[in-house]
């Protein structure tokens, strides 16, 4: 997709679709010619008077001195639950895929607002996400009619014009970082093995200027991070550790980041097998990964000033001859043993290696991401990713950036009694909670954070429930959904402008 930023009235601007969203306010968009006035102002009393369908669609004559040849008025719904500029977001969706549904490659939105940018930046983010559509593994028929290039034309005031310019190219890097994460969630685990994965981070790596460096299953039981060397040894896909290090030319924030992502890029439960129903979507199990790498992207493009570390381990839980028991009890790189209760609880064991790792890289803050309890879901449903930290300051900057960003959060609690539940007679941890069934995410972060290093800053992300979606959802097709990649580049953000 082209995203070009114009200040021109919408009479000149040469486009083959003229759209104007409808908020509570009014419409974005004013002209002084009769035929699109006249539209205007009947679309908004159908609005009010609630007798429009949600959106107006129809071609322009073109003696009524309008370049255009579509014209399409769109009301946004706000639910008054959605978070910030989302609702705007989806609605700009919704009208890129209906323009492409008649074929029109070339679309204006109109945006006169006070907070024109801002307004842009939504609209932007909205078509960008909307559009994304993955044919790599459709047949030969699909790619005969591959889909034709869209150019976005937003239409903004004089006086908007620059600041609307660097907001898009922004939003732009932002929303194609959080597509790259969707591609790779999206691919099946024959496609993206650990071994691939450990590629794309070295590629993805040497074309923004980062370092990233990969231990294979050899080094990573030599090194002692026998967690992950366990859980993927009963792979013919071999297991990965990748750590990547972006490093600003001016820093503005004193702190060291790292971001932690699990890469689960199969989990059949191993020998503690899942049951059929939705093991076909376990390729997506690399969900906190698939954001760490996405957020990597953003970052890079973005030159943010700030020194940011990336850890992923990877794996595949499979299960032959060689794949680890119930019963088995695990060495982790910091000392402590781990009995395993259930092969099926492998994303913690793996991003037990992680945390340590990010902690041996000089980490002070540290953010893990990953799709690891269904317990999460029960409790958020879907659209939400649950935040477990006991850090307040923390706490605050990842509700503020989710409010900002549109990838929902909500805090957990991590309660310390229930460290307890973790003991076992045989070994330090067990990997699940046996004498209590409930509060499956918090026993899950109760069990990370026995491998975050001392005096380290750390937040803990679950998002099993919004890492995909089987059904079309805002902005999203069903797939995934790259959650996580702009909660992760907001909080940066946010830390930049406090300075902390």
């Amino acid at each position: 997709m082209k995203i070009q930023v114009v200040s021109t009235s919408l009479t000149d601007v040469s486009t083959d679709a003229l759209v104007v969203l409808h908020e509570e306010a009014g419409l974005l968009g004013t002209s002084d010619n009769p035929t699109l006035a006249g539209h205007f102002k009947a679309f908004v009393k159908a609005v009010k008077d609630r007798s429009s369908k949600r959106e107006w669609f129809c071609s322009l004559d073109k003696s009524a001195g309008v370049k255009a040849s579509y014209l399409l008025l769109d009301s946004v719904t706000f639910t008054g639950t959605a978070p910030h500029d989302e609702p705007l977001k989806t609605t700009a969706a919704r009208a890129v895929n209906l323009c492409r549904d008649h074929s029109i490659k070339k679309i204006t939105f109109a945006v006169h607002h006070k907070i024109a940018a801002k307004k842009a930046a939504a609209i932007i983010e909205g078509a960008i996400l909307g559009d994304f559509y993955d044919a790599r593994f459709k047949g030969t028929a699909a790619k005969a009619n591959k889909r034709p290039e869209l150019t976005v034309i937003i239409a903004v005031p004089q006086e908007a014009l620059k600041e609307t310019k660097a907001i898009a190219k922004d939003t732009l890097s932002v929303a194609e970082s959080v597509n790259s994460a969707r591609e790779l969630l999206n691919s099946p685990h024959h496609v993206l093995t650990p071994k691939a994965m450990a590629s794309y981070a070295q590629k993805l790596s040497k074309k923004y200027g980062m370092k990233c460096t990969v231990l294979d299953e050899k080094q990573l039981q030599k090194q002692g991070y026998l967690p992950t060397w366990e859980v993927g040894r009963g792979s013919e896909y071999p297991p990965r550790m990748m750590v990547i290090s972006y490093t600003p030319k001016k820093k503005a924030v004193s702190e060291h980041i790292a971001l932690v992502g699990k890469g689960m890029t199969f989990d059949s439960g191993g020998l503690c097998i899942k049951p059929r129903e939705g093991m076909h979507t376990m390729n997506m199990d690399m969900g906190g990964s698939a954001a760490v790498l996405g957020a990597m992207e953003a970052i890079a493009r973005l030159q943010l000033p700030v020194k940011v570390t990336a850890v992923i381990t990877s794996a595949h839980n499979a299960v032959d001859g060689a794949a680890y028991h119930p019963g088995s009890v695990l060495k982790a790189r910091n000392g402590k043993t781990i009995y395993v209760e259930n092969t099926d609880a492998e994303g913690r064991l793996i991003l037990s290696d992680a945390l340590y790792r990010a902690g041996e890289e000089g980490a002070e803050v540290i953010w893990d991401f990953a799709t690891l309890t269904g317990a999460v879901v029960v409790a958020l449903g879907p659209a939400m990713g649950g935040l477990f930290t006991e850090d307040e300051e923390l706490r605050s900057l990842m509700v503020e950036a989710s409010n900002n960003s549109g990838d929902s959060i909500w805090p957990m609690p991590i309660c310390r009694e229930y460290d307890t539940f973790l003991k076992h007679d045989l070994a330090d941890l067990d990997n699940i909670s046996t004498s209590e069934k409930g509060g499956g995410s918090i026993h899950a972060a109760n069990f990370l954070r026995q491998f975050v290093p001392d005096n380290t800053r750390w937040a803990h992300i679950d998002l099993a429930g919004p890492a995909a979606t089987r059904r079309n959802w805002r902005y999203y097709r069903p797939g995934g959904t790259g959650y996580g990649v702009r909660l992760i580049v907001e909080s940066l953000k946010l830390m930049i402008e406090k300075g902390k």
